[in-house]
């Protein structure tokens, strides 16, 4: 589906759930908010409740039946049941293409925008982000979704907390993910000299990671996920020349040797010098 055939979609979104008790917002979010997706790229929504009198999910579980092409849904998660920052959501088809729609507390929502725009960020386990789910997210989905239904102004409320990106979150970001880049590769070094390819290799995603998270910070850019993050930075100024290829090289060389481990961890640690050593101005 090309971005010109979404709005009767979101149309119909807007119709089955808007009048839903709770629902106080809805947003395209994803590659078809940022501009990125492609004809077979998800539709991404948001939905942003009261926390107060939240969406019932039954309810909302029906509704979504409703909408679906076949109508029935191929998937959901009740609230809590994929932890405590997706708070739930529902799997569809909608013109034969996938629909994600994600359920948003917005009292949560202000609450984190208005830590990260005073430079307080944190980072938490979470199913479906291998490094983790950084708080940053919440900022980021806010400043790139695009709203079709906000009648009371709240998403734009809360964009204006993060539009534009706020130079305390940019330092501490930088601050935050370049010590623990630098720290995973530390920890790695003696793991690498047993052969401990699992340790090393947990190390170097997690380094990788927080390499990108500088870039992306640097830049003034959001990371709202890690798929698709190293490409994606390997074209900004913050990133040194080659950022995505040195990484490919550096994490093809994880082998079960530990000269294989030992050249990984050494194209990485430079890697990391020359991120950190680019000008953040």
């Amino acid at each position: 589906m090309d971005n010109a055939d979404l709005r009767p979609v979101l149309d119909r979104i807007r119709e089955g759930l808007a009048g839903i008790p709770g629902t106080i917002g809805l947003a395209l979010g994803g590659s078809r908010a940022r501009g990125t997706a492609s004809p077979n790229s998800d539709i991404d929504v948001g939905l942003y409740y009261d926390p107060a009198d939240r969406v019932d999910f039954d309810t909302l579980l029906s509704a979504m039946a409703e909408l679906d092409d076949r109508g029935a849904v191929d998937g959901f998660g009740r609230y809590g049941e994929w932890g405590p920052w997706i708070n739930g959501g529902v799997w569809l088809r909608m013109a034969d293409t996938k629909v994600d729609v994600l359920l948003r507390d917005v009292a949560k929502t202000r609450q984190v925008l208005e830590d990260c725009a005073a430079g307080r960020i944190d980072i938490h386990y979470q199913i479906g982000h291998p490094h983790g789910f950084c708080t940053a997210i919440y900022a980021g989905e806010v400043f790139q979704n695009v709203p079709f239904h906000d009648p009371e102004g709240m998403l734009a409320g809360l964009r204006s907390l993060v539009d534009p990106y706020p130079e305390r979150l940019r330092a501490a970001v930088i601050e935050r993910f370049g010590w623990e880049s630098g720290f995973s590769l530390s920890t790695a070094k003696s793991a690498a000299e047993r052969g401990d390819v699992a340790y090393v290799t947990g190390c170097a995603f997690r380094t990788v990671s927080c390499l990108t998270q500088v870039v992306f910070a640097a830049e003034r850019r959001y990371l709202t996920n890690e798929k698709g993050s190293v490409a994606m930075a390997d074209g900004f100024a913050a990133a040194p020349a080659g950022f995505a290829e040195r990484v490919e090289n550096a994490l093809a060389a994880l082998t079960h040797s530990p000269q294989g481990l030992g050249s990984a961890l050494e194209q990485l640690r430079a890697l990391h010098d020359d991120v950190l050593r680019h000008d953040h101005r």
